[in-house]
């Protein structure tokens, strides 16, 4: 890895207002990675600006300047995937969806209400089974596709940040703060797909919740483990 080599996350790639969202900023640096790793995110992402990238003992970090943005450890995934609701069940979730994060007026590339498709993901995610749980129906957009049609990682990587988040209803805002993924089979754009969320546990502020993404025949292509951490409106906000 080159002393030099940056990594830029576009605008319209937000988490909060003015900074990447941790998903797809996770599956960019997880590009430079060999096998699984837990990426942390260390402090707010910028926008547009080159992040160096760089590796000691075994960790691999993100700088701005002086700044740790992210650091990156070898670790595999430990939440196993659950059974996939069926289509229809992830279906009328998706009809009832909870107010994460900003709620109607989000701009999250994953689950803004407020992006066009293509524009954004517009993943909503409703209660399922328990209130610790949440599934959604997601059809990739064309604009997502990698040259072979297939949905790119770092898309698949945003894809199973957010619903992490709709399985917290007691939560009113978090931010995501570790996640790891496997990625076990790239679906093609315009495949609708089964998403599901579900809490593990957590203490205090910090929750944890597993994702993962289906066909509707129930074949789990992509899970990740996520770690969350509960704040403030006004630190929420101070983040936006």
């Amino acid at each position: 890895m080159g002393a030099r080599e940056t990594i830029t996350i576009p605008r319209s790639f937000n988490g909060p207002p003015g900074n990447g969202n941790g998903g797809y900023s996770a599956g960019l640096l997880a590009a430079y990675l060999d096998g699984p790793h837990t990426i942390r995110i260390n402090a707010p992402i910028p926008l547009e600006t080159p992040l160096a990238l760089g590796r000691e003992n075994g960790i691999t970090t993100l700088h701005d300047g002086e700044t740790l943005i992210m650091t990156a450890r070898p670790e595999e995934t430990s939440i196993a995937p659950r059974p996939a609701p069926s289509f229809e069940a992830a279906k009328e979730a998706s009809e009832r969806p909870r107010a994460f994060g900003a709620g109607e007026q989000s701009v999250c590339f994953v689950c803004g209400r407020n992006r066009e498709p293509g524009e954004g993901l517009r993943i909503f995610c409703g209660q399922l089974d328990g209130k610790d749980t949440a599934a959604t129906v997601w059809t990739p957009h064309e604009t997502f596709a990698d040259e072979d049609g297939l949905v790119r990682p770092e898309i698949l990587w945003s894809a199973l940040d957010c619903p992490g988040g709709f399985s917290l209803p007691d939560v009113d805002r978090a931010l995501l703060g570790e996640m790891n993924a496997n990625i076990l089979e790239r679906p093609a754009v315009g495949e609708p797909l089964i998403i599901a969320s579900w809490r593990t546990g957590g203490k205090g502020r910090k929750h944890v919740a597993g994702t993962a993404l289906y066909r509707p025949d129930g074949t789990c292509l992509a899970h990740a483990d996520t770690v969350w951490f509960e704040v403030s409106t006004e630190r929420f906000e101070a983040n936006a």
